[in-house]
């Protein structure tokens, strides 16, 4: 930092310097300060069908009052274009330039949501051939929106199971289910579409779904960090096949070993649904798709700690 910035901290010194108490400086001082947006970033193992998840969630942000920014790296296939020609001149590869949308806006209001596109890292040589990623642009851009939006959603091209450890200020952890494992030792059902096997009680689904969906979060090898979610969101395709009270034990049994459950989701399980890609304009402005996620952004926005606009 530099010297002539002064933080609150160092002011509530000089102030109980001066004879005031210091805690009660320091509590002024930082009230003093304007709070800047939450950077949030979502953990997935497999992210495909998660977008609509995270588009919702962010317009039932912006319908009460938010700023929100979902700030996406760029497609980084444009770092692998192949040099042409018999003599296999070098290509020059030009990074696409950032692209800025406003997705929803209130008419009256500062609820907001917007969608920016932008590089996250730039290349340099490293050791071995293997290139340095330098993350300065994903840097500069959250700078620019800190101080902007409330919420800043982090939606990286690349892997989403690894967090910016240093750059979010919060990661929640979320899973896309074709089908939640409440029994087991299933077997098709002659002359019909269905599955039947033993019922598993709670436990052994919560066990189940740590095993089969949650191992990404531990990592492998023992120079692997743990990654330690602040909550967790189950999506579901199609309805739940469950009562309330089995995914209440569920969230129990997750919540035992330090896995707190957000709530459950679901979608449609529709063969030709696209994979990657954010809501249509029409749906995020439509109260029928931001009403079902409205209970879960509540519980998230109550993590992130973000008051009221």
């Amino acid at each position: 930092m530099p010297k002539h910035q002064t933080t609150a901290a160092q002011a509530a010194r000089q102030d109980a310097a001066d004879g005031a108490k210091y805690t009660t400086a320091l509590r002024t001082r930082r009230a003093a300060v304007p709070a800047r947006a939450a950077v949030l970033r979502f953990l997935a193992k497999e992210s495909g069908y998660l977008y609509e998840l995270i588009g919702g969630i962010a317009a039932a942000w912006a319908d009460t009052g938010l700023r929100v920014l979902l700030l996406q790296e760029t497609d980084s296939s444009w770092r692998w274009t192949l040099p042409s020609g018999r003599r296999r001149q070098p290509v020059t590869r030009t990074a696409p330039e950032p692209v800025t949308a406003v997705l929803w806006e209130q008419p009256a209001g500062p609820g907001r949501l917007v969608h920016h596109t932008c590089v996250w890292d730039v290349w340099g040589p490293g050791d071995r051939g293997m290139p340095v990623h330098d993350r300065t642009p994903l840097r500069t851009a959250l700078a620019a929106a800190r101080d902007a939006y409330d919420v800043v959603v982090l939606l990286p091209d690349g892997s989403w199971s690894s967090p910016e450890r240093e750059l979010a200020t919060a990661s929640i952890a979320a899973v896309d289910l074709t089908d939640l494992p409440h029994t087991d030792c299933r077997v098709a059902v002659p002359g019909t579409y269905e599955h039947r096997g033993a019922p598993l009680s709670p436990e052994q689904c919560a066990a189940v779904l740590r095993e089969r969906h949650l191992s990404f979060l531990y990592g492998f090898g023992l120079a692997a960090l743990p990654i330690e979610p602040d909550g967790l969101i189950w999506q579901l395709h199609g309805k739940v096949p469950v009562d309330g009270t089995y995914l209440q034990r569920v969230d129990r049994d997750m919540a035992r070993v330090g896995l707190r459950t957000l709530g459950w989701a679901s979608i449609e399980p529709l063969p030709l649904r696209p994979r990657r890609g954010l809501p249509t304009l029409e749906q995020l402005g439509s109260p029928d798709f931001v009403r079902p996620h409205q209970e879960i952004a509540a519980r998230l926005r109550q993590v992130l700690n973000v008051p009221s606009a």
